[in-house]
Protein backbone atom coordinates (compact mmCIF):
# COMPACT_ATOMS: atom_id res chain seq x y z
CA UNK A 1 0.00 0.00 0.00
CA UNK A 2 1.41 3.60 -0.85
CA UNK A 3 2.19 5.79 2.12
CA UNK A 4 1.60 9.86 1.15
CA UNK A 5 4.89 11.56 2.67
CA UNK A 6 3.97 14.97 1.78
CA UNK A 7 1.24 17.37 3.10
CA UNK A 8 0.62 17.80 -0.53
CA UNK A 9 -1.39 15.52 -3.10
CA UNK A 10 0.58 16.36 -6.15
CA UNK A 11 4.27 16.36 -6.25
CA UNK A 12 7.43 16.30 -8.27
CA UNK A 13 8.53 13.07 -8.46
CA UNK A 14 11.91 12.36 -6.38
CA UNK A 15 14.83 11.28 -8.77
CA UNK A 16 15.43 7.79 -8.42
CA UNK A 17 17.97 7.49 -11.13
CA UNK A 18 17.67 8.39 -15.17
CA UNK A 19 14.63 6.43 -15.62
CA UNK A 20 12.77 8.43 -12.55
CA UNK A 21 12.87 11.17 -15.58
CA UNK A 22 11.27 10.92 -19.44
CA UNK A 23 11.43 13.04 -22.18
CA UNK A 24 10.31 17.07 -22.20
CA UNK A 25 7.07 17.39 -24.31
CA UNK A 26 8.01 20.76 -24.90
CA UNK A 27 11.61 20.33 -26.10
CA UNK A 28 11.60 16.83 -26.70
CA UNK A 29 14.63 16.25 -25.03
CA UNK A 30 15.35 12.60 -22.61
CA UNK A 31 15.48 12.32 -19.72
CA UNK A 32 14.95 15.34 -18.23
CA UNK A 33 11.31 15.80 -17.14
CA UNK A 34 10.14 15.33 -13.94
CA UNK A 35 6.61 14.15 -13.84
CA UNK A 36 4.08 14.81 -10.72
CA UNK A 37 2.66 12.02 -8.23
CA UNK A 38 -0.43 11.27 -6.62
CA UNK A 39 0.45 11.50 -2.99
CA UNK A 40 -2.50 9.47 -2.00
CA UNK A 41 -2.23 6.61 -4.96
CA UNK A 42 1.20 6.69 -6.00
CA UNK A 43 0.37 7.08 -9.81
CA UNK A 44 1.78 9.19 -12.03
CA UNK A 45 -0.10 12.41 -13.34
CA UNK A 46 -0.95 12.35 -16.91
CA UNK A 47 2.52 13.24 -19.10
CA UNK A 48 1.66 16.83 -19.92
CA UNK A 49 2.05 17.76 -15.78
CA UNK A 50 5.49 18.03 -14.86
CA UNK A 51 8.62 20.26 -15.01
CA UNK A 52 11.80 20.31 -17.46
CA UNK A 53 15.45 20.40 -15.88
CA UNK A 54 16.40 22.77 -18.64
CA UNK A 55 15.21 25.90 -16.71
CA UNK A 56 16.75 28.63 -18.85
CA UNK A 57 16.06 27.06 -22.68
CA UNK A 58 12.82 25.10 -22.14
CA UNK A 59 11.32 26.18 -19.15
CA UNK A 60 8.43 24.00 -19.10
CA UNK A 61 6.32 23.27 -15.83
CA UNK A 62 2.69 22.90 -15.87
CA UNK A 63 1.95 22.28 -12.30
CA UNK A 64 -1.46 20.35 -11.17
CA UNK A 65 -2.53 23.30 -9.32
CA UNK A 66 -2.11 25.92 -12.23
CA UNK A 67 -5.42 26.54 -13.84
CA UNK A 68 -6.14 25.44 -17.24
CA UNK A 69 -7.58 27.33 -19.99
CA UNK A 70 -11.17 27.49 -18.86
CA UNK A 71 -9.43 28.79 -15.09
CA UNK A 72 -9.80 25.43 -13.41
CA UNK A 73 -6.73 22.99 -12.26
CA UNK A 74 -6.29 19.75 -12.63
CA UNK A 75 -6.47 19.46 -8.51
CA UNK A 76 -9.67 21.21 -8.79
CA UNK A 77 -11.14 18.64 -12.37
CA UNK A 78 -9.86 15.97 -9.89
CA UNK A 79 -12.22 17.45 -6.56
CA UNK A 80 -15.28 17.77 -8.60
CA UNK A 81 -15.09 14.62 -11.05
CA UNK A 82 -14.56 12.40 -7.83
CA UNK A 83 -17.14 14.06 -6.36
CA UNK A 84 -19.45 13.53 -9.25
CA UNK A 85 -18.58 9.27 -9.55
CA UNK A 86 -16.23 10.28 -12.63
CA UNK A 87 -13.36 7.61 -12.47
CA UNK A 88 -10.30 8.97 -12.35
CA UNK A 89 -6.53 7.66 -13.30
CA UNK A 90 -3.37 8.57 -14.68
CA UNK A 91 -4.40 8.37 -18.11
CA UNK A 92 -7.72 9.38 -18.01
CA UNK A 93 -8.98 13.77 -18.16
CA UNK A 94 -10.85 13.73 -14.78
CA UNK A 95 -14.15 14.47 -16.86
CA UNK A 96 -15.37 14.28 -20.06
CA UNK A 97 -16.84 17.11 -19.99
CA UNK A 98 -13.31 19.12 -19.01
CA UNK A 99 -10.86 17.82 -21.47
CA UNK A 100 -6.76 18.51 -20.38
CA UNK A 101 -5.32 20.90 -22.70
CA UNK A 102 -1.61 21.46 -23.56
CA UNK A 103 -0.44 24.95 -22.37
CA UNK A 104 -0.40 27.74 -24.85
CA UNK A 105 3.73 28.31 -25.70
CA UNK A 106 4.95 30.97 -24.00
CA UNK A 107 6.07 34.30 -26.15
CA UNK A 108 8.15 36.99 -24.82
CA UNK A 109 8.77 40.45 -25.32
CA UNK A 110 11.88 40.67 -27.17
CA UNK A 111 15.20 41.97 -25.50
CA UNK A 112 15.47 44.71 -27.88
CA UNK A 113 12.15 46.41 -26.91
CA UNK A 114 12.48 45.91 -23.27
CA UNK A 115 16.15 47.69 -23.46
CA UNK A 116 14.70 50.64 -25.75
CA UNK A 117 12.84 51.78 -22.42
CA UNK A 118 15.32 51.38 -20.26
CA UNK A 119 16.84 54.99 -18.88
CA UNK A 120 15.86 58.26 -20.59
CA UNK A 121 14.60 58.93 -16.94
CA UNK A 122 14.60 63.06 -17.12
CA UNK A 123 10.95 62.19 -19.55
CA UNK A 124 9.44 59.68 -16.92
CA UNK A 125 7.60 61.27 -14.03
CA UNK A 126 7.63 58.68 -11.74
CA UNK A 127 11.25 58.30 -11.72
CA UNK A 128 11.23 62.44 -11.21
CA UNK A 129 8.93 61.73 -8.24
CA UNK A 130 10.93 58.59 -6.61
CA UNK A 131 14.22 61.18 -7.43
CA UNK A 132 12.75 64.17 -5.36
CA UNK A 133 11.60 61.80 -2.85
CA UNK A 134 14.89 59.45 -1.99
CA UNK A 135 17.19 61.24 -3.90
CA UNK A 136 19.20 60.32 -6.74
CA UNK A 137 21.18 57.53 -5.38
CA UNK A 138 18.42 55.70 -3.69
CA UNK A 139 16.03 56.12 -6.59
CA UNK A 140 18.85 54.73 -9.19
CA UNK A 141 18.72 51.43 -7.01
CA UNK A 142 15.32 51.16 -7.39
CA UNK A 143 14.83 51.86 -11.34
CA UNK A 144 17.46 49.69 -11.97
CA UNK A 145 16.26 46.90 -9.40
CA UNK A 146 12.57 46.84 -10.37
CA UNK A 147 13.53 47.32 -14.44
CA UNK A 148 11.64 50.46 -14.75
CA UNK A 149 11.14 51.58 -18.45
CA UNK A 150 10.10 55.06 -20.16
CA UNK A 151 7.12 55.02 -22.84
CA UNK A 152 6.69 57.65 -25.35
CA UNK A 153 2.78 56.35 -25.61
CA UNK A 154 1.73 59.52 -22.96
CA UNK A 155 5.08 62.14 -22.69
CA UNK A 156 6.22 61.79 -19.38
CA UNK A 157 4.74 57.61 -18.64
CA UNK A 158 6.86 54.43 -17.27
CA UNK A 159 6.23 50.86 -18.04
CA UNK A 160 6.27 48.32 -15.05
CA UNK A 161 7.72 44.93 -16.95
CA UNK A 162 6.85 41.96 -16.00
CA UNK A 163 9.82 39.78 -15.96
CA UNK A 164 8.95 36.22 -14.36
CA UNK A 165 11.30 33.89 -12.31
CA UNK A 166 13.49 32.67 -15.45
CA UNK A 167 14.03 36.57 -16.71
CA UNK A 168 11.71 36.45 -19.60
CA UNK A 169 10.02 39.84 -20.53
CA UNK A 170 6.07 38.30 -20.37
CA UNK A 171 4.80 41.91 -20.46
CA UNK A 172 4.77 45.54 -19.20
CA UNK A 173 2.21 47.83 -17.80
CA UNK A 174 2.03 51.34 -19.10
CA UNK A 175 0.92 53.85 -16.58
CA UNK A 176 1.02 57.46 -16.55
CA UNK A 177 1.71 59.86 -12.69
CA UNK A 178 0.93 63.18 -11.97
CA UNK A 179 3.61 65.27 -10.02
CA UNK A 180 2.35 64.00 -7.05
CA UNK A 181 2.98 60.27 -7.87
CA UNK A 182 -0.61 59.77 -8.70
CA UNK A 183 -1.82 57.46 -11.69
CA UNK A 184 -3.49 60.15 -14.33
CA UNK A 185 -7.43 59.55 -14.43
CA UNK A 186 -8.80 62.93 -16.17
CA UNK A 187 -10.25 63.02 -18.98
CA UNK A 188 -8.95 58.99 -19.07
CA UNK A 189 -7.70 56.71 -16.45
CA UNK A 190 -3.71 56.43 -18.17
CA UNK A 191 -3.37 52.82 -18.29
CA UNK A 192 -2.43 50.48 -20.68
CA UNK A 193 -0.41 47.48 -21.90
CA UNK A 194 3.04 47.44 -23.35
CA UNK A 195 1.63 45.17 -26.33
CA UNK A 196 -1.65 47.11 -26.87
CA UNK A 197 0.95 50.96 -27.24
CA UNK A 198 3.35 49.25 -29.57
CA UNK A 199 0.04 48.45 -31.44
CA UNK A 200 -1.55 51.37 -31.83
CA UNK A 201 1.91 52.58 -32.47
CA UNK A 202 2.10 50.40 -35.74
CA UNK A 203 -1.34 51.35 -36.97
CA UNK A 204 -0.45 55.15 -36.76
CA UNK A 205 2.09 54.68 -38.78
CA UNK A 206 0.70 52.65 -41.24
CA UNK A 207 3.12 49.77 -40.71
CA UNK A 208 2.23 46.09 -40.02
CA UNK A 209 2.94 44.69 -36.53
CA UNK A 210 5.96 42.26 -36.34
CA UNK A 211 5.51 38.73 -36.61
CA UNK A 212 6.34 38.59 -32.73
CA UNK A 213 3.64 40.93 -31.65
CA UNK A 214 0.96 39.39 -33.35
CA UNK A 215 1.84 36.04 -32.20
CA UNK A 216 1.89 37.56 -28.58
CA UNK A 217 -1.45 39.44 -28.91
CA UNK A 218 -2.47 35.87 -29.91
CA UNK A 219 -1.30 33.39 -27.16
CA UNK A 220 -0.52 35.88 -23.99
CA UNK A 221 -1.84 36.85 -21.17
CA UNK A 222 -1.76 40.63 -20.03
CA UNK A 223 -0.11 39.94 -16.68
CA UNK A 224 1.35 36.95 -16.81
CA UNK A 225 3.30 36.98 -13.81
CA UNK A 226 4.39 38.52 -10.70
CA UNK A 227 5.87 42.16 -10.82
CA UNK A 228 9.63 42.52 -9.25
CA UNK A 229 10.01 38.30 -9.55
CA UNK A 230 13.84 38.71 -10.89
CA UNK A 231 14.57 40.25 -7.28
CA UNK A 232 14.31 36.36 -5.90
CA UNK A 233 17.47 35.29 -7.75
CA UNK A 234 19.69 37.43 -5.34
CA UNK A 235 17.60 37.37 -2.21
CA UNK A 236 18.00 34.67 0.54
CA UNK A 237 15.12 31.64 0.68
CA UNK A 238 14.68 32.69 3.88
CA UNK A 239 13.98 36.31 3.81
CA UNK A 240 9.88 36.93 3.75
CA UNK A 241 8.75 38.33 0.92
CA UNK A 242 5.85 40.98 0.80
CA UNK A 243 2.94 41.20 -1.85
CA UNK A 244 1.45 44.44 -2.58
CA UNK A 245 -1.49 45.41 -5.30
CA UNK A 246 0.34 48.08 -6.74
CA UNK A 247 4.24 48.11 -9.00
CA UNK A 248 4.60 51.72 -7.84
CA UNK A 249 4.15 50.46 -4.30
CA UNK A 250 6.36 47.42 -4.41
CA UNK A 251 9.58 49.86 -5.27
CA UNK A 252 8.36 53.04 -2.68
CA UNK A 253 8.02 50.13 0.15
CA UNK A 254 11.57 48.55 -1.03
CA UNK A 255 13.43 51.39 0.76
CA UNK A 256 11.28 51.94 4.13
CA UNK A 257 11.28 48.03 4.40
CA UNK A 258 14.27 46.46 3.45
CA UNK A 259 13.99 43.32 5.58
CA UNK A 260 10.89 42.16 2.53
CA UNK A 261 11.61 40.98 -0.53
CA UNK A 262 8.62 43.46 -2.42
CA UNK A 263 6.37 41.83 -5.01
CA UNK A 264 3.16 43.20 -6.44
CA UNK A 265 0.55 41.58 -8.18
CA UNK A 266 -0.70 43.93 -10.67
CA UNK A 267 -4.51 43.72 -9.44
CA UNK A 268 -6.40 41.89 -6.99
CA UNK A 269 -7.77 39.36 -9.17
CA UNK A 270 -4.06 37.96 -10.03
CA UNK A 271 -3.51 36.97 -6.54
CA UNK A 272 -3.71 33.27 -7.33
CA UNK A 273 -2.59 30.14 -6.36
CA UNK A 274 -1.20 29.91 -10.37
CA UNK A 275 0.46 33.25 -10.09
CA UNK A 276 2.25 32.84 -6.36
CA UNK A 277 4.01 29.57 -8.14
CA UNK A 278 7.19 30.95 -7.37
CA UNK A 279 6.94 32.29 -4.02
CA UNK A 280 6.26 28.44 -3.07
CA UNK A 281 8.21 27.66 0.11
CA UNK A 282 8.89 31.04 0.83
CA UNK A 283 7.15 33.60 3.84
CA UNK A 284 4.71 35.59 1.98
CA UNK A 285 3.00 38.52 3.92
CA UNK A 286 0.35 40.09 2.31
CA UNK A 287 -0.10 44.13 2.37
CA UNK A 288 -4.22 44.96 0.85
CA UNK A 289 -4.78 48.25 -0.24
CA UNK A 290 -7.38 50.51 2.50
CA UNK A 291 -10.51 48.54 2.18
CA UNK A 292 -9.56 45.82 0.54
CA UNK A 293 -8.75 43.84 4.03
CA UNK A 294 -11.98 41.63 3.63
CA UNK A 295 -11.14 40.63 0.24
CA UNK A 296 -7.52 39.65 0.82
CA UNK A 297 -8.11 37.69 3.21
CA UNK A 298 -10.65 35.18 1.52
CA UNK A 299 -7.85 35.18 -1.12
CA UNK A 300 -5.14 34.37 1.91
CA UNK A 301 -7.07 31.16 2.42
CA UNK A 302 -7.43 29.97 -0.75
CA UNK A 303 -3.61 29.98 -0.98
CA UNK A 304 -3.05 28.66 2.52
CA UNK A 305 -5.12 25.50 0.98
CA UNK A 306 -3.12 25.72 -1.78
CA UNK A 307 0.23 24.93 0.23
CA UNK A 308 1.46 28.78 0.74
CA UNK A 309 2.77 29.77 3.92
CA UNK A 310 1.10 33.32 4.03
CA UNK A 311 -0.14 35.91 6.30
CA UNK A 312 -1.96 39.40 6.23
CA UNK A 313 -1.13 42.38 7.26
CA UNK A 314 -3.78 44.59 8.59
CA UNK A 315 -1.45 47.34 9.45
CA UNK A 316 -2.88 50.15 7.03
CA UNK A 317 -6.79 49.32 8.11
CA UNK A 318 -5.51 50.40 11.74
CA UNK A 319 -3.97 53.92 9.90
CA UNK A 320 -6.85 55.30 7.43
CA UNK A 321 -9.80 57.28 7.95
CA UNK A 322 -13.01 55.94 6.41
CA UNK A 323 -12.67 58.61 3.97
CA UNK A 324 -9.22 56.97 2.99
CA UNK A 325 -10.77 53.33 3.27
CA UNK A 326 -13.39 54.06 0.53
CA UNK A 327 -10.82 56.13 -1.72
CA UNK A 328 -8.95 52.81 -1.63
CA UNK A 329 -5.18 54.35 0.22
CA UNK A 330 -2.10 52.05 -0.37
CA UNK A 331 0.57 51.66 1.28
CA UNK A 332 2.50 53.84 -0.68
CA UNK A 333 0.39 56.90 -0.26
CA UNK A 334 1.13 56.63 3.37
CA UNK A 335 4.78 56.33 3.17
CA UNK A 336 5.04 59.01 1.54
CA UNK A 337 2.76 61.36 3.21
CA UNK A 338 4.55 60.32 6.59
CA UNK A 339 8.01 61.13 5.59
CA UNK A 340 9.70 64.39 6.17
CA UNK A 341 12.07 64.33 3.05
CA UNK A 342 15.33 61.41 2.67
CA UNK A 343 17.98 61.43 5.28
CA UNK A 344 21.29 63.06 4.10
CA UNK A 345 23.07 60.09 3.99
CA UNK A 346 20.92 58.54 0.99
CA UNK A 347 23.45 61.00 -0.62
CA UNK A 348 26.68 59.98 0.14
Amino acid sequence: MFTPTTSYRYTLQPYDGPRSRTTCPSCDKPRCFSRYLDSNTGEVLPPEFGRCDHVLSCGYHRNPYHGGADGQSYAQQVHHATKQGYPVGPHRAPSPSRPLTKPSPIVSIPEEVFTATLGHYEHNVLACVLCRHFGQGVADELLSRFRLGTSTHWPGACVFWLLDEQGRIRGGQVVLYDETGHTVKEPRRCTTWAHTALSLRCKSQGRPKPAWLADYEKHSRKSPCLFGLPQLVTTPAEQPVALVESAKTAMVATSYLPEFVWLATMGLNFLTPDRLEPLRGRRIVLFPDAGALAKWQAKAKELRRSGFDVRISDALEKLVTDEERRSGLDLADVLLRESLGYPPSWDE
